[in-house]
């Protein structure tokens, strides 16, 4: 069976199983793309502060790591995933659990399998992945992965992961997730993160979140582990302001927490000595990922670099919307920009497995998108690439074989067709 059949076989599944995410999506969606759209005018300082960041990575990647290793922390550059998990798991070294928040990053240079590969237990503490995880549930939408499982569905889940009955409601559910989670917290030595922003001016980590679990898990194990891309590098304070800023209204996370992380926890409080590690992590480490990122300048796939992972493209679709979730995305990354990231991650056989071909065209996404990417141009230079590989879906190639052959696409000849003019006459 050729990846085109298992393809169209996924699509047949996705519609007949999908229709309870899609209406959920649906319902959430034109809210979220009605608000993007009118802050869209805000967002042209936001494209500023991208386009020189990533016109000035080489240089923004130098400065950055220089002062965040002037405030302790222990920054590797990784050039590919293997690399950077190869740092993770030395700095986790003996450890058998890690609690980790929601991370893209991490997501894209296969952690969670390579963890389970080597027998570390993932705790997620984010409440959507944690469902998720708990439930063995595929994820909806990427900032909330678990928004299309049914409470009575999820209850049951938490009732059998902590031996206890949990009634099916949003209080009951939230309240057992708390308490269990922060107990792992408690017990983690090793964190795990992503970063909204990166401050290269000041060697800071910028992070948002709405539930508070981020906040904990950088503070309280001794070693936080910050794994993020170097698209997300910008030079200053107020930069960074201003990217955390635009991906709070896009995302949509009323009463946020924001946080700046300058190197690891201290005191001076005993004779003037200053020592690590006080009410807050011993050790930080920022992983800089690199991975597809220079690859994507040097074939001119810059506008990749401005995504901030909000998911409005993956909302405006019109694919994710009615077709389902399985077929336009992969593991890496979901909808349309995923397609894009897979190509430069995983390869181009693998965007068309995870639908490149399965794009209605309709450009939604680029309207949508605060960053101002283009996605559906790069989608046409991702198919470009396929079509140059030989990735040809059969009915296009069936096509082309008809307007060489018989100047038309339908494979009519001719004389039919002047026949049928002359009938309609």
């Amino acid at each position: 069976m050729s990846i085109y059949e298992d393809l169209m076989n996924i699509i047949d599944k996705e519609i007949e199983e999908s229709s309870r995410i899609t209406t959920l999506l649906q319902l959430g969606a034109s809210s979220i793309i009605e608000r993007i759209k009118k802050l869209k005018p805000q967002f042209e300082e936001f494209k500023k502060i991208k386009r020189y960041s990533i016109e000035h990575l080489d240089e923004l990647v130098k400065q950055a790591t220089e002062m965040l290793e002037a405030v302790d922390c222990n920054v590797y550059y990784a050039k590919t995933a293997e690399d950077a998990l190869t740092y993770i798991l030395d700095v986790v070294g003996e450890e058998k659990m890690v609690v980790k928040s929601k991370s893209n990053t991490a997501k894209e240079i296969g952690l969670p399998d390579k963890f389970e590969e080597k027998g570390i237990e993932i705790i997620e503490t984010d409440l959507g992945d944690r469902i998720v995880q708990l439930m063995k549930a595929r994820p909806s939408h990427p900032m909330g992965p678990g928004v299309h499982l049914m409470p009575v569905d999820i209850a049951a889940a938490f009732s059998k992961q902590y031996n206890k009955d949990v009634e099916p409601t949003a209080e009951a559910i939230i309240e057992i997730a708390r308490i269990g989670i922060r107990e792992k917290i408690l017990k983690a030595n090793v964190g795990i993160t992503g970063a909204n922003v990166i401050v290269a001016e000041e060697g800071m980590i910028g992070l948002i979140e709405n539930e508070g679990n981020i906040s904990l898990i950088t503070r309280l194990p001794e070693k936080h582990i910050c794994i993020a891309g170097i698209d997300k590098i910008v030079p200053t304070w107020k930069d960074a302001v201003e990217v955390c800023k635009v991906a709070e209204n896009t995302i949509s996370l009323r009463g946020a927490y924001i946080s700046f992380i300058r190197g690891p926890s201290r005191t001076g409080d005993i004779q003037g000595r200053e020592v690590l590690g006080m009410h807050g992590a011993k050790e930080v480490h920022v992983v800089l990922v690199d991975q597809y990122r220079t690859e994507a300048l040097k074939e001119s796939f810059k506008e990749l670099l401005y995504c901030i992972n909000c998911g409005a493209c993956f909302l405006s679709c019109l694919i994710c919307n009615y077709i389902g979730l399985g077929t336009f995305g992969s593991k890496i990354a979901r909808g349309p920009i995923g397609i894009v990231k897979t190509a430069f991650i995983k390869g181009i056989e693998e965007a068309v497995k995870a639908g490149l071909y399965v794009c209605a065209q309709c450009k939604q996404c680029t309207e949508t998108c605060p960053s101002g990417i283009n996605i559906y141009d790069l989608n046409q230079k991702v198919r470009e690439k396929a079509v140059q590989q030989g990735f040809i879906m059969p009915e296009h190639e069936e096509i082309i074989k008809n307007i060489k052959e018989k100047d038309n696409p339908f494979g009519k000849k001719l004389e039919d067709k002047m026949k049928w003019r002359k009938n309609k006459k």
